[in-house]
């Protein structure tokens, strides 16, 4: 007969994992494993379920040995929406434009993974999420919405089939953004402008729904985001690592010779000086003098007359849009804090913008405040981020010159000084940024430059 020792050590099992089977036929093997204390002092036990015998061994041994090590990392139940949430909620202490930033960046990730749980997250779903995005990440158009403002809009144009001006648009919705939908339904080709100020609906068919993909920047954003939220779990120490960051972020397509041009983020002497001549006779002339001169847009649309002077041009505060909304609130950071001994023509242009614009309260009977912005309309009204850009693009077409963003005209103004050899310092101290980001990020080599620098070589 065995002894009672070789009996006791038969009987025991190697490892303590159940067999379990369900009323509808599923079996399941599960184990509970000490993990931990709780903060009352009690142990922390906790049960793990796997759908085979093989997972459950291997887990098992996986937990007790980063138990024994302590190092072992508390599972996180989150949906990847629900982490999500609970990230944006703790950004605290930043502006609203940056966190609508945040909330944007994330969408798709909510849109394709939301459901997911955090910690099953792998690799292989942050490349579907990047190829995904690349081919199909952009959605029906917004303009098409039938509840929407731009939809109404439109459709009290189309009962004006001569055209109706915008001033009667205003009238009709006195208490929205009529600029900005004017302009959108331009771009999406809804309403025309036979001649200024005039709107008339397009005869072009509606164009079909079709699912397009982003820009590799665009994903870049999104996975920037995403891994921040993945890596705030990781710190916390409830994920053991960010997938996330090993995901490959894509690159934008290098242009080719053709198209080298159209791809430069500035202008040369000769383009910027047709662009101010081309805004010449606008109405805003001094805003853009202001934005060649290098000014970010939020500090153009931000400027009030109780900061200007002949002596300086007081940079204080911003406006942006948040969503449907523009908000004024302080400058990016304490070098935005800055003030500008404006240039001659750049006063003049500001001195004639003023007196106008008394006139323009005189004749609507609308009380004039040194308080008010600089850039409105002619009814008083701020003028919106994106009708600035709008009508930027609206006098580049006009002055024939090539496509730059409107942040290309700060581009220019600090490459120019640059290339005037006046020190960087003062470049970025004039623009309201680090020396290193003048260098960095906002210098463009012109071609002329290219070719003094070939010539003074071996001169």
């Amino acid at each position: 007969m065995p002894d009672k020792e070789t009996s006791v050590k038969k009987s025991r099992r190697a490892e303590p994992i159940d067999k379990r089977t369900a009323r509808n036929g599923t079996v399941t093997y599960t184990f509970q494993v000490d993990i931990g204390t709780k903060s009352d002092g009690t142990r922390d036990r906790q049960r793990f379920t796997y759908r085979t015998l093989s997972e459950a061994r291997r887990e098992y041994r996986r937990i007790t040995t980063e138990v024994a090590e302590d190092r072992y990392v508390r599972r996180v139940d989150l949906t990847v929406d629900e982490a999500i949430t609970e990230w944006l909620k703790g950004r605290r202490g930043i502006r609203r434009i940056t966190l609508l930033g945040y909330q944007n960046d994330l969408k798709p990730v909510c849109r394709l993974l939301g459901g997911k749980k955090l910690r099953e997250l792998t690799k292989a779903d942050g490349d579907e999420l990047v190829e995904w995005m690349l081919d199909s990440g952009r959605g029906d158009h917004r303009h098409y919405r039938a509840d929407s403002l731009s939809s109404r809009i439109a459709d009290f144009v189309g009962r004006h089939p001569q055209g109706v001006a915008a001033s009667a648009i205003k009238a009709e919705f006195p208490d929205s953004d009529v600029h900005t939908s004017l302009s959108g339904l331009i771009r999406a080709g809804r309403v025309t402008r036979p001649r200024r100020a005039v709107y008339v609906l397009s005869q072009a068919p509606r164009p079909e729904s079709v699912s397009r993909g982003v820009k590799p920047v665009t994903v870049r954003s999104t996975l920037t985001a995403f891994s921040s939220v993945v890596q705030s779990y990781v710190d916390q120490g409830t994920l053991p690592r960010n997938v996330i960051a090993l995901v490959e972020r894509p690159t934008d397509e290098i242009p080719e010779d053709d198209d080298a041009a159209e791809a430069a983020k500035s202008w040369s002497v000769a383009e910027v000086q047709r662009f101010r001549e081309a805004a010449a006779a606008h109405r805003l002339h001094a805003c853009w003098l202001l934005s060649t001169y290098g000014a970010r847009r939020s500090e153009v649309l931000g400027m009030r007359w109780t900061r200007f002077s002949d002596e300086a041009l007081k940079v204080r505060r911003g406006r942006v849009s948040v969503g449907t909304e523009t908000e004024e609130n302080s400058p990016k950071s304490k070098r935005s804090r800055r003030d500008l001994p404006p240039p001659a023509d750049l006063a003049d242009a500001l001195h004639a913008l003023k007196t106008r614009q008394k006139s323009e309260c005189l004749a609507l009977d609308i009380p004039w405040s040194d308080d008010r912005l600089i850039a409105v309309h002619e009814d008083g009204t701020p003028v919106r981020p994106e009708w600035y850009s709008d009508e930027f693009h609206r006098i580049r077409k006009q002055a024939g010159l090539r496509r730059i963003q409107l942040k290309g005209l700060r581009n220019t103004s600090v490459s120019l000084m640059l290339a005037l050899h006046i020190p960087v310092h003062i470049v970025a101290a004039w623009h309201g940024h680090d020396p290193a980001v003048s260098l960095g990020i906002y210098s463009d080599a012109q071609p002329e430059d290219l070719k003094a620098a070939g010539a003074a070589l071996f001169e």
